[in-house]
């Protein structure tokens, strides 16, 4: 297939390094993996600070029926990180164990889409969709995910579960930063920017790229988060004491 030529791709990636240059300074393309590390600490510690200053009423608030609550968005971050995680592990063992440098990653594993195109209808455009984002600036990519530009719909892996328990959807956003770490700190391939997660959607990135959008992609939550705690019906912080059943929520004790 065409999107698969190793001279399509290079000259797509040729492309994608020079526009980010040009756009973002010559730093656009060069990984320094603590200071990104660093970033996407930085935004953790915003999630979790403003998990730890509300209570489980304000956490589990929504205006209307269909909006996710506080409470949801964060677990819809764990388990954004946790997927994107998985695909870096699968690409470093496929390349350590010889067997290629790009995984394929299909919308029948991660059926992110637009909010404009029926589900039904995105799969029949995966190949003119791989072919078109072979050529789009990974610097734009990250733009579309840090601001919403274009309403999007979330994949199947990262939607919010039942039964979400604070105190230990705060718990699990904390370990899975300190896995992520994990992942960063271990010995990574030579070759890492020749490493490439291929998806119709999300286009053709690197490790370091992936991770880039990750973190654009918390930081485009803490605004809709602010925009939750700034709506007039938000909760305001009720000065009684809470029951045992709300205690025992904060704290995930009894939690599923």
């Amino acid at each position: 297939m065409i999107d698969n030529n190793p001279v399509v791709r290079s000259v797509a990636r040729a492309i994608d390094g020079a526009i980010s240059r040009a756009i973002q300074g010559a730093n656009a393309t060069h990984w320094n993996a603590e200071a990104e590390l660093e970033r996407f600490r930085a935004a953790r510690e915003k999630t979790l600070t403003v998990l730890g200053q509300i209570t489980v009423t304000q956490a589990q608030w929504s205006p209307q029926e269909g909006t996710w609550s506080i409470l949801q968005i964060a677990d819809h971050l764990a388990l954004t990180e946790a997927m994107y995680r998985d695909q870096f592990k699968r690409l470093v063992r496929l390349a350590e164990e010889g067997r290629g440098n790009t995984i394929e990653i299909g919308l029948n594993e991660v059926d992110v889409g637009f909010a404009a195109i029926p589900k039904e209808v995105t799969p029949l455009l995966e190949f003119p969709l791989r072919m078109f984002n072979l050529f789009v600036p990974h610097v734009l990519r990250e733009t579309m995910v840090r601001y919403p530009i274009v309403a999007s719909l979330n994949p199947r892996q990262s939607r919010p579960r039942e039964g979400l328990v604070l105190g230990k959807v705060r718990q699990e956003l904390m370990k899975s930063l300190e896995e992520t770490e994990e992942f960063f700190a271990s010995p990574l391939p030579r070759n890492l920017d020749d490493l490439t997660i291929n998806h119709p959607i999300m286009g053709n990135n690197t490790i370091p790229q992936l991770f880039r959008i990750v973190i654009a992609h918390e930081q485009r939550h803490h605004e809709q988060i602010e925009r939750l705690q700034a709506h007039a019906k938000f909760p305001r912080v009720s000065h009684e004491p809470m029951s045992a059943a709300q205690m025992a929520s904060l704290f995930g004790v009894g939690g599923n």
